[in-house]
């Protein structure tokens, strides 16, 4: 088996595998635009962390390493474009597990999921009420299941082609598997990344 290379932080440094970072790089327009799966080319890698997305903005790491004159970008603007990217990534996936009938769908079927041990993640949306989540949370921690809140109730229903859904079940270990690696790269504090893995 071929190891996957690693490459590091334009940031703190830190040597990581590709995959675990964000290649930034510039788009035929100028623009920067960035690359959830470590592609090929000329690009800067970076952990999907908010200090280490501060740094490289207010260095310049990003003009350096891609050897070009940059316009001004903010850290909210750059942490806007991942979970615009990292939102449509896990959209398609999920559309691909529902059409593969790896998903449980509504409030029952998750239930009935949750029961079962079938799931291999729950996937709150962000703006679903407080008690629906910490149900649906607090059930999966203690049946040793994968948790994980992202996008919003809007989303998740349009990603599935039904209304929409406060909670969802991905049943297949490759699909969750797929999902919470990507939603690993939205930028988050340190205090909140370590939250997030403390929870799967």
């Amino acid at each position: 088996m071929v190891a996957e290379p690693f490459r590091s932080c334009v940031a703190c440094r830190t040597g990581r595998p590709k995959s675990e970072l964000i290649r930034v790089h510039l788009i035929p327009d100028g623009r920067l635009d960035v690359d959830l799966g470590g592609g090929s080319g000329r690009g800067a890698y970076i952990c999907p962390r908010h200090v280490c997305l501060e740094q490289a903005v207010k260095r310049g790491e990003f003009a350096r390493c891609l050897k070009v004159t940059l316009a001004p970008i903010t850290v909210e603007a750059l942490e806007g474009l991942i979970r615009e990217r990292v939102s449509r990534k896990v959209a398609a996936l999920l559309g691909l597990a529902r059409r593969a009938r790896k998903i449980a769908s509504g409030a029952e079927a998750v239930d009935v999921a949750l029961r079962r041990h079938s799931a291999r993640l729950i996937l709150s949306a962000a703006d679903a009420s407080a008690d629906s989540v910490a149900k649906v949370r607090n059930v999966a921690e203690k049946s040793g299941i994968a948790w994980m809140q992202a996008m919003g109730k809007e989303e998740l229903g349009a990603a599935l082609g039904t209304a929409p859904r406060a909670n969802i079940a991905v049943t297949d270990p490759h699909f969750a598997g797929a999902v919470m690696s990507l939603l690993d790269k939205i930028p988050v504090g340190m205090e909140a990344r370590e939250t997030a893995w403390s929870n799967r």
